[in-house]
C-alpha cells in the first residue's frame, strides 16, 4: 500500500487501527512513520496534512509503506 493511499483511506474516515493490522504493524508504528514522512494530524482541519517540504510531497505520497514499514520500532 502506498503512503498516498494509507493517507487518503484515514482522511476519508479509516482508522489507524484497521490499516495497521491490514499491513501487520503496530497502531503506534504506522502514526509514527507517518508523522516521520512529515504527516500531522490537523485538528481543525480534521485530516493528515504534509508538513514537509513542497518538492518532497508527491514523491513521499508514492512510496510503498511495505518496503520501508517499522521505521519507528
Amino acid at each position: 500500500m502506498l503512503i498516498g493511499e494509507i493517507v487518503q483511506k484515514l482522511n476519508n474516515g479509516a482508522n489507524y487501527e484497521d490499516i495497521a493490522s491490514s499491513i501487520k504493524i503496530s497502531e503506534d508504528v504506522l502514526r509514527k512513520d507517518l508523522k516521520n514522512f512529515g504527516f500531522h494530524y490537523d485538528n481543525k482541519e480534521r485530516k493528515l496534512v504534509f508538513t514537509g517540504y513542497e518538492s518532497e510531497y508527491e514523491n513521499t505520497l508514492r512510496i510503498c509503506y511495505p518496503d520501508i514499514k517499522g521505521l519507528s520500532t
